[in-house]
């Protein structure tokens, strides 16, 4: 199976993913599943339409596309061949997880239930789309959706198979990945449940929030430029400032109101977790750090659960039994990253 694989959104040159599909494509030839990365791209734009068509028109690798500091032009066939040869080397050195990125152990993206097996071309296109993209989808755009993505407007995976369109938003499963990998438990309820303070209401924030309620959590939205609809499946899981007072559960705080690519400082709020929600491609920085409170953890994380959670939902379930846990990837991310800087 050959792959073209771009993400699209505005802006864009900050993006790690092409990153960690290269990373994870050659994890999973080297564990016995035919896939090749064939051409990648960055795709700067604020109309969804123009990503799609990348998709549809195979017109084969061109060197036009946006550069980035780290890893160079992914469009350029030398550039997808240097990533390429930089995973293989990862993967043959980096073979455990560092121990501060597994502190309850590795997160694997495998499910109890039987995945079921999705019909496969020879050639396909896949697509993470970034802001402001997300909510561009709606029921009516005739694409097959593996979750209730469509419905909360929240959009962030795309595969095309040659004939149609499918689709998830692994924004929110991510998320709750990662509050598990830290040791929130969701089993808990009433005032113990896990408790998620959110800024914003765009459509990371509503895959989160869906995610988040679905798990058994709470959810106290704090606001931002755009209020959380009151409208969706999260609605009887809100809680609000008065209850979060007296509320005992371990907490959680993300803002997606930051610019993408310009992590911000830590909130002065109480949480056991502050996970921000982007971070700097251009260094490699402290993935977790203890606050005052609890952990604060790169916007890092949050990239590599949704991605690891968009190839077993979306790109190959048929192989979620294989993919690399959560903390090797973050372990096999830092690395490369560092690789390629020293190059």
């Amino acid at each position: 199976m050959q792959i073209r694989y771009a993400v699209a959104g505005s802006p864009i040159q900050h993006s790690l993913s092409p990153v960690l599909t290269a990373l994870t494509a050659v994890h999973l030839e080297k564990a016995g599943l035919e896939v090749e990365l064939i051409e990648m791209n960055l795709i700067d734009s604020l109309d969804l339409n123009e990503a799609m068509a990348w998709a549809w028109v195979n017109s084969g690798q061109s060197k036009n596309g946006i550069q980035n500091r780290l890893y160079g032009n992914p469009a350029d066939p030398d550039s997808l061949s240097k990533l390429i040869s930089f995973s293989r080397q990862v993967m043959a050195e980096v073979k455990a997880p560092d121990p501060s990125h597994v502190p309850h152990g590795d997160t694997l993206f495998t499910q109890a239930e039987d995945r079921k097996k999705i019909r496969r071309s020879d050639n396909e296109s896949w697509i993470s789309l970034t802001s402001p993209l997300k909510h561009l989808l709606s029921t009516r755009s005739g694409i097959h959706s593996t979750d209730q993505s469509l419905e909360n407007g929240a959009v962030n995976q795309l595969r095309w198979d040659g004939k149609n369109w499918f689709c998830a938003g692994t924004d929110g499963s991510g998320l709750v990945a990662v509050a598990r990998h830290f040791g929130f438990d969701f089993e808990l309820t009433g005032m113990e449940a896990p408790l998620l303070c959110l800024v914003g209401g765009g459509g990371s924030a509503r895959s989160c929030a869906a995610a988040w309620a679905a798990a058994g959590g709470v959810i106290w939205s704090k606001g931002g430029r755009r209020k959380l609809d009151n409208r969706g499946p999260w609605v009887n899981r809100l809680i609000e400032g008065d209850q979060v007072v007296g509320h005992i559960g371990m907490r959680l705080s993300i803002d997606f109101d930051i610019e993408p690519g310009m992590p911000n400082s830590v909130e002065s709020s109480s949480a056991d977790l502050h996970v921000i929600s982007s971070y700097n491609s251009h260094k490699v920085g402290v993935v977790v750090q203890p606050s005052e409170t609890g952990l604060v953890i790169d916007g890092r994380w949050l990239l590599v659960a949704q991605h690891l959670d968009a190839w077993a939902q979306l790109f190959s379930p048929e192989a979620a039994h294989m993919l690399p846990g959560l903390g090797l990837s973050m372990t096999r991310l830092m690395a490369i990253e560092s690789a390629l800087r020293a190059d």
